[in-house]
């Protein structure tokens, strides 16, 4: 678990890291653009709410967007996958900033093959809820190209625990 949150530390350092070094991005990008309204994303996405995996974005209506993500990760002896749907809630739309509340949720499956003395093989499952609510941004990088980073409020369902989880992703708009 300990390992889990270092790693969503640093994908948000990292995608802090690309949104200051993204500042000469070209003129043209920009959210509020008439000719080109960039509804739809595709892209990757981190995160105990919002899933982790290809991530799917797009609008309810202007001001609130619905983002669903997840993955599925099998080998022989362990076989995971998660989903997490998202609503984000528009606070404020610049030309290549966004503010967002965000709210989700996620559901983590884990079975895990194990040998026993004796050569008894068993399976362990387990699932976990996770639900919460943050603040975040997202940074439109180029013309197409978006990172974006929440805090949430995360309710983990397995150990019954409320923790500040970071999230990030980074899309692609057509």
């Amino acid at each position: 678990m300990a390992g889990l949150r270092t790693l969503g530390w640093l994908a948000l350092a990292a995608t802090l890291a690309i949104l200051a070094s993204a500042r000469s991005a070209a003129a043209e990008s920009d959210w509020n653009r008439v000719d080109d309204p960039m509804q739809g994303a595709v892209g990757v996405h981190a995160g105990k709410i919002g899933g982790s995996g290809l991530a799917f974005k797009g609008p309810l209506q202007w001001f609130l967007q619905l983002q669903v993500a997840g993955g599925i990760w099998n080998t022989s002896s362990d076989k995971r996958h998660n989903l997490g749907v998202e609503l984000q809630y528009l606070l404020r739309q610049d030309p290549r900033l966004r503010l967002y509340l965000v709210t989700g949720v996620g559901r983590t499956y884990h079975k895990e093959r194990h040998q026993r003395d004796g050569g008894v093989e068993t399976w362990s499952t387990s699932t976990s809820w996770n639900t919460g609510f943050g603040v975040g941004v997202e940074y439109l990088l180029h013309e197409r190209w978006a990172c974006q980073v929440d805090a949430d409020f995360t309710y983990q369902g397995d150990d019954e625990t409320i923790t500040l989880w970071p999230q990030a992703g980074i899309l692609f708009y057509w």
